[in-house]
């Protein structure tokens, strides 16, 4: 693995004020944390563990859900590929690199938007709107999974912060669904 760059990741992420990154800046922000070569594949698990952290908590059922598409989505991406690209355990320490302790406000987020550019570069492909469907699946099953009190009200199964999150999720992921089957199911069921 190269040693971390001199660049600050921040600061390399605010020199990009409105957050749209090409696919060799956001390259660039992913290795100045660390994240290159076969590691890129699992910037994919960062709005799950974003909506992990959503409430301020890690829940256990929330994490067996991590955990399962974790396996799935390192199972998938090997079989792509056509051999063992990615470990499993490479995949679990990369997760509880964001999981041992709450990463710092806005990092996971930054990270989230090169998703779009670095693993979705080409829009309105069937494997692209496969990855985001599970992408956005995954995060309303870890929000859906878990509430921090019981008794809670009818609209309370998810937490606000969570519903703010997911929104932020779909607004990220809008361009790469747009046009696509993905993007019309959704815009349906908002219409209704």
């Amino acid at each position: 693995m190269k040693p971390f760059k001199e660049t600050n990741p921040l600061q390399l992420w605010s020199a990009n004020q409105n957050n749209a990154l090409d696919r060799q800046e956001a390259l660039d922000f992913l290795a100045s944390l660390g994240i290159e070569n076969e590691k890129i594949y699992l910037i994919d698990l960062v709005p799950l563990i974003e909506m992990i952290w959503a409430d301020g908590k890690i829940q256990p059922g929330e994490l067996v859900i991590l955990k399962i598409w974790i396996h799935k989505h390192v199972e998938h991406i090997n079989q792509m590929a056509g051999y063992k690209i990615i470990r499993l355990s490479d995949a679990i320490q990369f997760a509880q690199r964001f999981l041992i302790r709450q990463p710092k406000p806005g990092l996971l987020k930054k990270i989230r938007h090169c998703i779009g550019p670095v693993r979705m570069h080409t829009p309105g492909r069937a494997y692209d709107r496969k990855l985001l469907k599970n992408i956005l699946f995954a995060c309303l099953d870890i929000a859906s999974s878990s509430v921090r009190e019981y008794p809670y009200e009818i609209s309370g199964r998810f937490s606000q912060s969570e519903k703010n999150l997911f929104l932020d999720i779909l607004a990220t992921f809008r361009e790469y669904a747009t046009g696509t089957d993905l993007f019309n199911e959704i815009s349906d069921r908002m219409d209704t």
